[in-house]
């Protein structure tokens, strides 16, 4: 497996309230990545996508088997989510300043030859596969909701005034209901994990042109944050990129 991820502020933005994480030696579950996009005033945001993540992990690390199959994953991503949602939530209601708090969370496990993905809000996972860019999450957001409802069409939706409503995120109530995804994957399968930062900013047809252009994960996730800053950098922009690899 190759993975690269970075975290940017932006041109706009004075701060970064986006997280992001990739797995090391020390987790019992290989091959996890984590992209976490908070909101909330003050430095809520930034605390919320921190704080999801430490403890999405920490339920994960004491509830997985070192041995863990893919079939066990959905039920261990559904509880982390759940147990980081109860935390962040906690940590809002007790703290005035951070009240109304929350964070979009999208995760992906990769293992016997399956992605499972895990999702909250409208952070975005996308596969990429021979040429073509294919979205794997929904968005929870209100002009998701609005396309769903014939209302709106999702061209509409990608320039609407309120498409940074989201209607799901972590932290943002005491019980949260996360969606699961599970992708069987093929030889040089891309997997592209990104907060709103990239995926507002840079249409599908870029990202996928982008991706097609080159074979080094490194530069093609560059070049996706330096296409956002070039067309505004109205958010912060995080991104993990992942090259699925047979028997790796």
């Amino acid at each position: 497996m190759e993975a690269i991820g970075n975290s940017v502020t932006g041109i706009t933005r004075s701060n970064n309230e986006d997280s992001i994480y990739i797995c090391n030696e020390k987790d019992k579950i290989k091959n996890l990545y984590i992209v976490a996009d908070g909101m909330g005033g003050h430095n809520g945001g930034e605390i919320a996508s921190k704080s999801a993540i430490e403890f999405f992990l920490k339920y994960v690390n004491e509830h997985a088997d070192v041995n863990i199959k893919h079939d066990d994953l959905p039920d261990l991503l559904v509880g982390g989510i759940a147990y980081c949602n109860e935390q962040v939530y906690k940590k809002s209601v007790e703290n005035e300043d951070l009240n109304g708090m929350g964070t979009t969370f999208s995760c992906a496990v990769i293992a016997d030859g399956k992605a499972t993905i895990a999702h909250v809000g409208d952070s975005r996972v996308y596969l990429y596969r021979k040429n073509t860019l294919s979205q794997i999450t929904k968005d929870h957001s209100y002009v998701m909701e609005m396309v769903k409802q014939g209302k709106i069409s999702f061209e509409e939706a990608a320039t609407h005034p309120k498409r940074n409503i989201i209607t799901r995120a972590v932290g943002s109530a005491l019980n949260i209901e996360a969606d699961i995804f599970v992708e069987n994957l093929e030889e040089d399968d891309i997997l592209l994990i990104c907060s709103d930062g990239l995926s507002a900013m840079v249409m599908d047809n870029r990202i996928q042109e982008i991706i097609g252009d080159s074979k080094d994960i490194e530069k093609i996730l560059q070049q996706l944050i330096n296409e956002a800053n070039n067309n505004g950098g109205r958010d912060n922009i995080s991104a993990i990129i992942i090259r699925f690899e047979v028997g790796k």
